[in-house]
């Protein structure tokens, strides 16, 4: 059992490590947009483009605003595995909700890219550590180095 938390604790580190780095590249992507359309220099075009800028550093900022909470999360509570499978019709962007088995919630991550998505379809298993009082819980997944926050939503 220990030898299963001390690779569980060492993977969870490689999928927050890349997560960070995965948040980083989000928001120099958007910073590199924003400087080609100042470079260009056409007003309208720079005005025009704040919002597309912002939503493209969202997954970035969010992953950094939240990672405290995230690590709180990890210490707090173990990991453990439960089998999942996709709500139908639920899909928003790249936001996604999963039903868990034998519970009466769902979980949604605001992030979940579809290699991961794909992973969980072929596996039909999450590992999540919480919920807390506020129904937070931390997903990744097994096989694939992917880490998010989510939430514990009534069905």
């Amino acid at each position: 059992m220990s030898v299963d938390v001390h690779v569980t604790t060492a993977w969870s580190d490689t999928c927050l490590a890349r997560a960070d780095r995965r948040a980083v590249g989000h928001i120099l992507f958007a910073l590199a947009v924003l400087g080609v359309v100042l470079w260009i220099g056409w007003i309208w075009l720079t005005v025009l483009s704040v919002p597309i800028v912002l939503e493209l550093a969202v997954p970035g900022l969010r992953h950094f605003f939240t990672r405290g909470r995230t690590v709180a999360l990890l210490e707090r509570f173990p990991w453990r595995p439960v089998s999942v499978r996709f709500v139908p019709g639920k899909r928003i962007g790249r936001q996604a909700y999963l039903r868990v088995a034998d519970s009466e919630n769902d979980l949604r991550l605001p992030e979940l890219p579809e290699r991961a998505r794909v992973l969980v379809r072929h596996t039909g298993r999450i590992w999540i550590a919480g919920p807390d009082e506020r129904g937070h819980v931390v997903a990744m997944t097994r096989g694939l180095a992917f880490l998010t926050r989510g939430r514990v939503v009534e069905r």
